[in-house]
């Protein structure tokens, strides 16, 4: 199983899959979660913070900036995670911080061959 883990992964690192991956993004754009009210939000929230109530306000804001960098959908007084963004956004992290990897490897690499 990890070996074919390890195979999709080098594949989605191929150059030639910018159009794979932009497919992938575009077919994940419609998975959300599903539809919550506010005050389910709000016991959940209160729940995380152990006995320390957050306010109706910070709440309201915290989702408008959520909603604002796409990852939360507020319609109709409900919030919605819009998964497949987020797992887009962090398989394109994920791929950058590897890219990052490698060069940062071979740096290393052509570092130590100069002190040799």
């Amino acid at each position: 199983m990890t070996s074919d883990l390890e195979l999709t992964f080098a594949k989605l690192m191929n150059p030639r899959m910018s159009a794979g991956l932009m497919v992938l993004y575009s077919l994940l754009g419609d998975l959300k979660g599903n539809p919550v009210e506010p005050r389910e939000v709000r016991k959940a929230v209160d729940n995380r913070v152990d006995k320390r109530r957050v306010s109706k306000q910070s709440i309201t804001n915290a989702a408008r900036r959520l909603e604002e960098a796409n990852i939360i959908d507020r319609k109709e007084n409900r919030y919605r995670v819009n998964h497949g963004y987020l797992i887009s956004v962090l398989l394109n992290t994920v791929l950058e911080m590897t890219h990052r990897i490698d060069d940062l490897e071979d740096e290393i690499i052509a570092l130590k061959s100069l002190e040799r």
